[in-house]
């Protein structure tokens, strides 16, 4: 009798314990205090802004883009609000990686160093705030720029001027990379290391007049799009009237992308 009230007993128990384990919240871990500096910590907020319309003056944030942050082998994500802020609490001090998705936009790749330079700027409760403006730039509709325009070579040496390329060259669009630097800001002890956009470069194929029109990303300001295309190899015909194997190449074209505006750039390969 004692045993079989004991095996109930014990049943009951692992019943209740299984329960718990299986029903019990997820809780996000917060950093491990054997990382922070001095058990100082801090508070990093992240202002995402649309490029269309950036000025770092007038700015509209962007509501509901996902923020991801890893540091210490954790991962932390937070929804942007109505005014694009998202803030992450209780942090470490140390290197982060931020990333920055919004549908329809360039996803933005951080690094972000929130170690502090010195023992200055943090409150009588070790904390202190580093923040960081960053903008994302639309893929399609309001915010970007079409360029568009017509491939020429020499291919016949024989008449005045230049031909129409060869159909189906491959044209790409990409940001330039030097001027990211201007679409990004940080305030308090959080130094941006590194930015990178990534669905930044767009590729197409010139049609059978070699022509090509591709929509880019663009800003209020001006957004410094590099044009590139492939080489080719044609049988250019000389002086003589015979034709002669030679890979025709165009250098890059650095265009100015203005919100809402078509530009007209025709390419030339030598």
């Amino acid at each position: 009798m004692f045993t079989k009230n004991f095996n109930s007993i014990i049943f009951l128990l692992f019943s209740i314990l299984l329960f718990n384990a299986c029903t019990k919240d997820v809780e996000v871990p917060e950093p491990d205090p054997a990382d922070r500096i001095s058990g100082r910590t801090v508070r990093y907020t992240v202002l995402v802004v649309s490029g269309a319309n950036t000025t770092f003056k007038s700015t509209q944030g962007i509501d509901s883009a996902i923020v991801s942050l890893v540091m210490n082998d954790s991962i932390y994500s937070v929804a942007t609000d109505t005014n694009g802020l998202a803030a992450f609490n209780n942090l470490a001090a140390g290197v982060a990686a931020v990333t920055i998705d919004y549908p329809n936009h360039t996803r933005a790749n951080l690094i972000v160093d929130l170690s502090a330079p010195s023992d200055t700027g943090y409150d009588a409760n070790n904390l202190r705030n580093a923040s960081t403006m960053v903008a994302l730039f639309p893929l399609s509709g309001a915010g970007t720029a079409t360029i568009k325009g017509r491939l020429f070579a020499d291919l016949d040496l024989t008449t005045a001027g230049m031909e129409i390329a060869p159909a189906g060259i491959k044209v790409s669009s990409l940001i330039e990379s030097s001027q990211l630097v201007n679409y990004v800001n940080h305030t308090g002890d959080g130094e941006i290391l590194s930015i990178s956009y990534e669905n930044a470069t767009n590729s197409i194929l010139s049609d059978n007049n070699s022509d090509y029109s591709v929509i880019v990303p663009a800003t209020a300001s001006g957004l410094k799009i590099l044009i590139q295309t492939d080489d080719f190899v044609y049988d250019q015909i000389d002086a003589g009237g015979s034709p002669q194997r030679k890979v025709f190449h165009a250098d890059a074209d650095t265009i100015t992308a203005i919100s809402g505006i078509t530009i007209f750039n025709d390419i030339q390969f030598n």
